[in-house]
């Protein structure tokens, strides 16, 4: 009974990656009985040396060595791939991805897609998972929502390499959606970020270029790269998108509102709660209402029409207040128009509507930074 309970814990655990999936019914049978047959030829030898036991022994160990071959093959193969490349997601979440390629590789986008939005709801994001999200999207031609996840991917970027590859994502579409020009902010000012920066030279016409910022406080002034606003280093001709630059810009988070309870206050959600069943709309049908009016706000952030976007946001984020990209357009769009109260007070009515993930959170703190002036 030892002798097939180990072999049955051996081949499962061997059997856990997808990959081997198809294997474990026949090694779940195979290598217990292989175990359990060891073990019967050594009672019978009753521990005295013997020629014909020990051959038993050996064939017995060469077949199940070459029934676990793939498994052995395939756990070598991938520490060594780690150890060569080191990845920067935890094993069990890049294996996890991989039913994510499988759908992509048939064709099957929509639902990998969507699977891909359950796995990010529950695991902390990567790099890898976040660069593959931003790719369906923009195959379904969600230009805004590609932007954002792009640019949530550069704080999770653990090399030059990988970071150079997102900018030229969003290179990309930043040259197929051309914004009007903003008059630019005078002088400079100080900004601080919590991660990495890789910028180029303002005069050059190609990305071959480039320098990496550690993380700090840099003095840095507007300017403008083919009719985008960009920052660079004050007196320096090296910079990168203003976009960039608040992906990664550290914001210390404001005091949190206090805590409003009490009877009443318990009282007052529970008549809420009620009127919202009775009134409300379902789910589905509101989380495809808040689709369209998104849809139909981006019209306006496109041209840059905050104003005539904020109302639509602002219903939008009341239909589906669990979206992310609404949630953050809607204090986008309250930063441009307002003043840094309304926009702390927006910050913090999205935070409390939904359970958004540490990055999550930290890209909505950022949006607090003031946006400069116009003339």
């Amino acid at each position: 009974m030892a002798a097939a309970g180990g072999g049955a814990l051996l081949a499962w655990l061997l059997t856990r990656a997808p990959e081997l999936r198809g294997w474990r019914l026949s090694q779940l049978l195979l290598v217990p009985g292989a175990f359990v047959l060891a073990c019967w030829v050594l009672r019978q030898t009753g521990g005295r040396p013997d020629m014909g036991a020990g051959i038993i022994l050996i064939v017995i160990i060469v077949l199940t060595a070459f029934l676990l071959a793939p498994n052995i093959a395939f756990y070598c193969g991938a520490g060594l791939s780690n150890f060569l490349d080191p990845m920067d997601w935890t094993p069990a979440e890049e294996i996890a991805l991989r039913p994510i390629r499988r759908l992509i590789d048939r064709d099957q986008y929509y639902q990998a897609l969507g699977d891909l939005d359950a796995l990010l709801k529950k695991h902390k994001p990567t790099y890898e998972s976040l660069l593959l999200h931003a790719k369906l999207l923009h195959h379904f031609g969600r230009v805004d929502e590609t932007v954002a996840a792009l640019l949530q991917t550069i704080a999770l970027c653990q090399s030059t390499a990988q970071q150079l590859t997102v900018l030229e994502l969003l290179a990309v579409l930043e040259e197929r959606h051309q914004s009007p020009r903003k008059p630019l902010a005078p002088g400079t000012r100080p900004i601080q970020i919590y991660h990495r920066l890789v910028l180029f030279p303002i005069a050059a016409q190609d990305r071959l270029l480039h320098k990496e910022i550690p993380a700090g406080v840099y003095e840095v002034e507007e300017t403008f790269h083919r009719n985008h606003r960009w920052l660079k280093l004050a007196g320096e001709d090296w910079g990168n998108a203003a976009m960039c630059w608040e992906a990664v810009l550290q914001i210390h988070p404001p005091d949190p509102a206090p805590p409003q309870k009490g009877f009443l206050w318990q009282m007052a959600r529970i008549n809420q709660a009620i009127t919202l069943a009775l009134k409300g709309k379902r789910r589905l049908q509101s989380q495809a209402e808040a689709g369209q009016l998104l849809k139909q706000a981006g019209q306006f952030i496109r041209r840059e029409d905050w104003r005539s976007a904020l109302p639509l946001l602002q219903k939008a984020s009341a239909c589906d207040p669990d979206n992310y990209e609404i949630a953050y357009r809607w204090v986008q769009a309250v930063r441009h128009i307002a003043d840094d109260r309304a926009t702390a007070r927006a910050v913090n009515t999205v935070l409390s509507q939904s359970q958004w993930s540490a990055d999550e959170q930290e890209m909505l703190r950022q949006l607090q930074h003031p946006i400069a002036p116009k003339k």
